[in-house]
């Protein structure tokens, strides 16, 4: 989109979504999903950022390299 880049924030929301996914990884490690070992409709707001994340970025890593939460 040539839009110009504030890396300066970039890297700020970086961080916070690791706190977040570092969260994620440690449920996960207790549970199937977040909320329990059921999958609820709750997922659905997280599913269309996450995959543009994954796959539309170069950020993808923050997800995958997570035990747990790449799965």
């Amino acid at each position: 989109m040539n839009i110009k880049q504030d890396k300066v924030v970039i890297k700020q929301n970086e961080e916070k979504l690791s706190k977040v996914l570092d969260i994620y990884k440690k449920r996960l490690k207790e549970a199937r999903f977040l909320a329990g070992d059921e999958f609820s409709l709750a997922y659905l707001s997280h599913l269309p950022n996450t995959q543009y994340l994954v796959s539309g970025t170069d950020k993808g890593n923050l997800f995958t390299s997570r035990e747990n939460v790449g799965r």
